[in-house]
């Protein structure tokens, strides 16, 4: 529709201009000729009007035929307007905080302090004033922080006379500190020779930071098997480590001596007959290498030795025994001597003067 008027406004112009052209130009004819103005020359000027209509018709001609190509357009925009026309909503973009700092409090604290925020409130109605903080601040104004509650906070303070209310942004930065792991507290362990030892510390940290713990020998991977040789007292250092700060803490494992105790080999039960030597020699071990001392019940003697006689006949029963200076061990052997029928033996002969 506009199209459509905005082309007869156009129309009715070009119709104006013509006209006035068509005039100016049988003026300035007329202007030119009239002192030579005669039935020849009306004649002509008649005809040189008709010539001028015919190009004003062919003109509006022109302007009808353009009037049905517009029209068709027109009708085919119109087709256009009509069909369904699909709305696309411009996104809002709503400023955030951080961009509208102009009536923004910025507040600047450490991890694990004490938020206590101090607010003077004026109405100048002198009207009873209220107010109240959105999260973490509680209503009286305070928040204790911990460790781990780095970040920033938008906070907002809102007072209230009862009918109006006026609030204000608040940004608390809360930085973070970092603190050391913190490692139980560990006592002296007292384990035997033997035993098998796991450790494993309790380790926390205040900033949910990862722990790296490492402990000193014998107990570095967590478990200690002791044997005969591990008696003795070890200071074992415990570190626990977040990557920028470490926490040392130590402690004693005493590990008591369990003897072993020796070991006797190389003896047992034996016959022999009246007459022969009788030799005993044990072999003995230990397996904490302690000097041991050795000893042989009589007849035998600590020697391991014993000349029998042909009336030592019988059964013994042999102890052998062994000191290594912590305890004492023994074992029984039985030795048999047979017994070995001798001939008598003429020692001597002798006159008997007495007959």
């Amino acid at each position: 529709m506009l199209l459509s008027g905005v082309y007869n406004n156009m129309k009715k112009n070009i119709m104006i201009i013509l006209a006035i052209v068509l005039i100016s130009s049988l003026m300035l004819t007329s202007c030119m000729n009239y002192k030579a103005y005669d039935v020849e020359d009306n004649a002509n000027e008649t005809d040189e009007e008709l010539d001028l209509i015919q190009e004003i018709e062919e003109i509006e001609k022109q302007l009808e035929d353009n009037d049905l190509v517009e029209g068709d357009e027109i009708e085919d925009a119109q087709v256009i307007e009509e069909d369904p026309v699909v709305v696309v909503e411009e996104e809002v973009i709503i400023p955030s905080m951080e961009e509208n700092t102009e009536d923004l409090t910025i507040i600047e604290i450490d991890e694990n302090e004490l938020v206590k925020l101090n607010v003077n409130i004026v109405d100048p109605d002198e009207d009873k004033v209220t107010y109240s903080f959105t999260p973490p601040i509680d209503k009286s104004g305070e928040w204790k922080t911990n460790y781990g509650d780095a970040g920033e906070y938008y906070v907002t303070l809102t007072a209230s006379d009862a009918e109006l209310t006026t609030t204000r942004e608040i940004l608390l930065v809360v930085n973070r500190v970092n603190v050391a792991p913190e490692v139980e507290t560990l006592s002296d362990l007292t384990f035997d020779e033997g035993d098998l030892i796991e450790f494993a510390p309790e380790v926390s940290d205040p900033n949910n930071d990862a722990v790296t713990v490492t402990i000193s020998e014998p107990l570095a991977s967590g478990a200690f098997a002791t044997d005969h040789t591990s008696a003795g007292s070890y200071e074992i250092f415990v570190v626990a480590s977040d990557g920028e700060l470490d926490t040392e803490t130590s402690f004693m494992l005493n590990i008591g001596d369990v003897n072993e105790l020796p070991v006797i080999t190389g003896v047992y039960d034996s016959t022999i007959n009246e007459g022969e030597t009788v030799t005993i020699v044990p072999e003995v071990s230990d397996l904490d290498g302690d000097d041991l001392e050795i000893k042989i019940s009589e007849p035998v003697g600590d020697d391991g030795f014993w000349e029998t006689d042909f009336t030592d006949h019988g059964e013994y029963q042999i102890t052998v025994s062994v000191d290594d200076g912590k305890d004492v061990i023994e074992t029984t052997i039985v030795l048999t001597v047979e017994d070995v029928n001798m001939p008598p033996e003429i020692v001597d002969i002798s006159l008997d003067v007495d007959n």
